[in-house]
């Protein structure tokens, strides 16, 4: 508890944290009229969506496609909201398939359309038809059932599709409609979105990213920071403030409601809202006096599972990449059919046996952002890196460097499948793992999407946006999911319930 002091700093609104979720409650917040400050503990405003350079080339480090960003969708309707639709653009990836699915001996391409899609994948396996007909009748249950979301906001129930599958896995949905095993893994293809196997991950999520994309995919023109850099400069045009390096230590208490902030200086900072854009169990374990936060709260954070790490690599080249054979098309290469398999290493803490990676070129998604370059992405576990937890950024000694360059090596090979004279044409690598996301995020365990997506962790399961005392919200991927887009629809919801919308 803090008692206040004449020339104490109020505000209606103390944002922690400025990723999508706390830039995007920030800005409903001050477009609402309320006096609003972010508290960012990173050198780097935007959390996933801060760029970074190296010399000519830039590169994206949170933001690979986006869906929902089309006229009237959901992305779309947020940044109008915020006054933004003529502050951001986007370019839409090739309709005709956005996504190639790759497995060895077989390959198909996503496209927009779910009709579209459904097609072509009867078409390759006309012995399930019956059971593709009945998987796209799920997903389109499940769309239906998405439309009622406001309605479940204000108290209605949830839909009786969401309740019948609350606690199915999405292996377990897909298996029940499909025999081929093949077909099984295209339709889980993409859970590198969520890093979870179909055998873990809830139905729902999976059914969700598939009807999230087949909406269209999308990339910011400018890129992730373009995005970031509007919300920004709204925030400010509205009276706000964004300030970085400014992390927080203690979301303060009084009388059994939220007071305000302290930060790492021992300045406190006075408001009657605070949104929380840190994970969830940061900020009930660690942000907030033991004694402030219900026993049930506290025991759902100490017992919340983090989503699994990754590697990635960052890549500038001198190649030109659309002569080479690249689009800008997302690759997901998977090396079998037997995904649950393929993840069983890694939830024993070990790498992963089989090179499955998702591999795309930003620039040529974005031809704006300058010379080429390319981003592979792969779920990896903690462990492998905990060692060296702590220590910090480019000062974590030759064997960490050592295992960056054997892991480079490994996975430049998969690259070489696409982009066959890429080794020779590299003139920026950066190689980042589960301990760089903890550096620049704060996710525990350099988890990528928060809370790792399995039924328990989900829908009414996961952390609510209203927080379990008084005047504390959260947004992020702790609360309606991982994901740029559904991350701002938290961020909106947070902004509008701390400024007391009703209905919201």
């Amino acid at each position: 508890m803090e008692s206040e002091a004449a020339g104490d700093r109020r505000f209606d609104v103390v944002v922690v944290g400025s990723g999508i979720g706390g830039l995007t409650a920030a800005l409903h917040a001050a477009v609402r009229g309320r006096s609003v400050l972010v508290l960012e503990a990173a050198k780097e405003i935007g959390g996933l969506l801060a760029p970074f350079r190296r010399g000519a080339y830039r590169f994206d480090t949170g933001l690979h496609y986006l869906g929902e960003c089309g006229p009237g969708q959901a992305f779309a309707r947020i940044l109008e909201a915020l006054g933004l639709a003529d502050a951001i653009h986007f370019h839409e990836l090739c309709p005709d398939g956005f996504d190639r699915i790759v497995f060895p001996g077989y390959e198909i391409s996503m496209p927009k359309g779910a009709e579209r899609y459904h097609a072509r994948l009867a078409a390759d396996f006309p012995r399930e038809r019956r059971g593709l007909d009945a998987f796209f009748d799920h997903l389109r249950a499940f769309r239906e059932a998405s439309a009622s979301w406001t309605e479940i906001r204000r108290g209605a129930p949830y839909p009786r599709f969401f309740a019948e599958h609350a606690r199915t896995t999405y292996g377990d949905l897909i298996d029940g409609l499909i025999g081929d095993p093949l077909l099984r893994a295209v339709l889980a293809a993409q859970g590198g979105n969520y890093a979870l196997p179909p055998g873990k991950a809830s139905a729902l999520v999976g059914l969700g990213i598939l009807d999230h994309y087949l909406g269209g995919a999308y990339f910011p023109r400018g890129g992730s920071g373009a995005l970031r850099d509007a919300l920004v400069r709204a925030i400010a045009k509205r009276g706000g403030l964004v300030r970085k390096g400014r992390a927080v230590t203690r979301i303060l208490t009084r009388r059994g409601r939220v007071e305000g902030v302290r930060c790492e200086d021992g300045e406190a900072i006075f408001a009657p809202a605070v949104i929380s854009n840190a994970d969830a169990a940061v900020t009930y374990l660690e942000l907030m006096d033991a004694e402030s936060v219900p026993a049930r709260t506290r025991n759902k954070a100490e017992h919340t599972r983090p989503s699994l790490g990754s590697l990635t690599l960052f890549l500038g080249t001198s190649l030109d990449l659309a002569t080479a054979g690249m689009t800008d098309a997302n690759v997901w290469h998977l090396s079998s059919h037997a995904i649950d398999r393929a993840y069983a290493p890694l939830f024993a803490g070990e790498l992963p046996s089989e090179d499955s990676f998702f591999l795309s070129s930003p620039s040529l998604k974005d031809p704006s952002s300058g010379p080429h370059t390319l981003v592979l992405s792969t779920i990896v576990p903690y462990e492998p890196f905990s060692r060296w937890s702590g220590l910090r950024s480019m000062r974590r000694g030759p064997e960490y460097e050592d295992l960056k360059r054997r892991l480079l090596d490994r996975y430049l090979g998969g690259i070489e499948r696409y982009v066959p004279a890429i080794r020779d044409h590299l003139d920026v690598i950066e190689v980042a793992t589960p301990l760089t996301h903890v550096t620049y995020t704060g996710s525990p365990r350099g988890g990528m999407y928060g809370p790792e997506h399995t039924p328990d962790q989900v829908g009414p399961f996961r952390h609510r946006i209203e927080g379990t005392i008084p005047g504390l919200y959260l947004c992020g991927a702790s609360t309606l999911g991982a994901g740029v887009v559904v991350s701002a629809v938290s961020g909106f919801l947070a902004g509008a319930l701390a400024t007391g919308a009703k209905g919201a």
